[in-house]
């Protein structure tokens, strides 16, 4: 059970959008179908989807009973959304029985509250909502799923696990579960013990990825959870497959997998074994410290309203806000282009038009000097979004102390460790970085450790994937890179900042390689090469690829 203070706390919105907040991605026909005949292959229902929204998994259980009683197919499935705008549809549904569709905050929900409990199998699509997304009644609701579960589930958790939590308590001995999850359940640290669950309560579980992004609106990369056997110990299994023709061949036929099936991680297992063997055996080598042993790492500026705080020169000339209020910051993980990132590299920006100035006025006396500003900020809401209503001054962000590096947050590539050689502070788009006082080694050769295929490979494992194939860092999962350090690798600082300023980012990895791992490390070529090819494979893996025909 979760202390109070590791809950979810009430979240800074600003201007996210509705779809978002709700975590409303509907899932294609095809792909619910398939899950669907899944979950009801062993019996008539009844069958629950928590939150229907568009009623592609209702209308599929609806045709899928329909074939052993065509006259009551709809009697046997239920649904329960919190978005009213969702009962039109299914009031608009031949298929559907619209008193079987509820509108309720389905966490909010007893057993007894839902006509049919318990059921034969539970499917759908949970809202994909981040933890700081999770808005009043709900959040209340989440934090009670928390406290009365015997699953741990930490206060970074999305929505969409404590549904899969929840759902549980209304499945039948034996039934089924068929939902699709992000890709999250099977890399972050809060959804483990959610995989432990489910080797708990279910005989078999299979988690598999599907390479083609499913969703309308988002590249956010499923995984489709099949369990059966509830009551039951068992094992779970994770598969990748690259369509919803591969997931159907899964799940549906006798011939076993698919060719397109594959382990996860998607890598060959020689490969996948090779390369952790390695890194477990460069983590314990003597020039090797995780970041956290040599910085702090903190997450940067946090504003509450971007746009309003953070301005291009030409926008703060129009309303006159004076220079002495004015902060240079990076606030964008394209702008950090090599290895340091300089003061002439943030006036380039300024000259260029980036938004790269943040209005931070010290005192009474600026407070009137940017009255326009202030004014312009209540009239749009700013001073009542969340983070800037927790302040005494609305107006006045916090500064942290200037960071020694900034470290990428989320990108499409490796991640990188940039020194700020100026007096820049950064957004919280990125990682600021402080070193410790007694650092044993060159900044620049951390720079350097940090580049290498090493550290590219644990960031594969260990990152977070997001949509778009964007590779994400979390501050505690940042602090915990093994990083080494070799203190000869600064002489190849300048060549790599260039290279990487030139776009060459793989010829610089590939010298920072044969710098720190080869002549420092000792690690022979096909060694290194296992960490490149690994580092390969997941990178290619989590860009995105649109399955052709999408329903919405």
């Amino acid at each position: 059970m979760l202390p109070t203070d590791q809950l979810p706390q009430e979240p800074d919105l600003g201007s996210v959008p509705r779809r978002r907040l709700l975590g409303s991605y509907y899932t294609p026909d095809e792909l619910a179908t398939v899950l669907v005949r899944w979950a009801l292959a062993d019996g008539d229902g009844p069958v629950l989807d928590p939150s229907y929204g568009g009623c592609a998994f209702l209308e599929a259980a609806a045709r899928v009973l329909s074939r052993s009683d065509p006259s009551n197919a709809g009697t046997g499935v239920y649904g329960v959304d919190i978005d009213p705008s969702c009962i039109e549809t299914a009031r608009d549904s031949e298929l559907l029985i619209e008193a079987n569709c509820i509108e309720a905050d389905f966490l909010a929900t007893s057993f007894g509250d839902l006509p049919g409990s318990p059921y034969a199998a539970i499917v759908g699509n949970p809202p994909y909502v981040r933890h700081h997304w999770i808005t009043g009644d709900q959040q209340e609701s989440a934090r009670a799923v928390a406290a009365e579960s015997s699953v741990p589930l930490p206060a970074t958790a999305s929505l969409w696990a404590y549904f899969l939590l929840h759902s549980l308590r209304f499945l039948a001995t034996g039934g089924r579960l068929a939902m699709l999850v992000p890709e999250a359940i099977l890399q972050t640290d809060y959804a483990a013990p959610l995989r432990e669950m489910l080797a708990e309560r279910f005989g078999t579980s299979r988690l598999i990825h599907i390479r083609d992004r499913q969703f309308e609106g988002t590249d956010e990369a499923v995984v489709a959870l099949a369990c059966s056997g509830f009551g039951d110990s068992g094992t779970v299994e994770t598969l990748a497959v690259d369509s919803v023709e591969g997931l159907e061949s899964v799940l549906l036929n006798s011939n076993g997998c698919p060719p397109d099936c594959s382990s996860f991680p998607p890598t060959d297992g020689d490969t996948l074994d090779a390369a952790i063997d390695l890194l477990s055996r460069i983590r314990e080598s003597p020039q090797v410290r995780r970041l956290d042993q040599v910085a702090s790492v903190r997450v940067g500026v946090v504003t509450g309203a971007n746009r309003h705080f953070i301005r291009s020169r030409a926008a703060l000339d129009a309303i006159n806000i004076p220079a002495d209020v004015r902060h240079g910051i990076v606030s964008r993980t394209r702008w950090l282009e090599g290895l340091e990132f300089t003061n002439d590299d943030h006036g380039a920006l300024v000259a260029a038009g980036a938004a790269a100035l943040l209005v931070r006025p010290e005192s009474a006396e600026h407070d009137r000097l940017v009255d326009s500003w202030i004014q312009e900020g209540v009239e749009g809401g700013i001073d009542d979004r969340y983070k800037c209503a927790l302040r005494s001054h609305w107006f006045r962000v916090d500064l942290p102390s200037r960071s020694d590096a900034f470290a990428t947050c989320a990108r499409a590539g490796s991640p990188l460790l940039v020194l700020n050689r100026g007096e820049c502070l950064n957004s919280n788009a990125l990682h600021s970085v402080c070193w410790e006082s007694e650092l044993a080694v060159t900044p620049e050769a951390v720079a350097v450790g940090f580049l290498t295929s090493a550290v590219s490979a644990w960031a594969e494992l260990r990152g977070r994937r997001y949509g778009g194939g964007i590779l994400k860092m979390e501050p505690g999962t940042l602090k915990r890179i093994p990083v080494p350090l070799i203190p000869g690798a600064k002489d190849v600082f300048q060549k790599l900042n260039r290279l990487l300023r030139e776009g060459s980012e793989e010829e610089a990895r590939e010298i920072a390689d044969e710098r720190v791992l080869g002549e420092g490390l000792r690690l022979k070529d096909p060694e290194i090469e296992i960490l490149n090819q690994l580092r390969n494979d997941l990178t290619q893996w989590r860009r995105p690829s649109r399955a052709a025909d999408s329903n919405g």
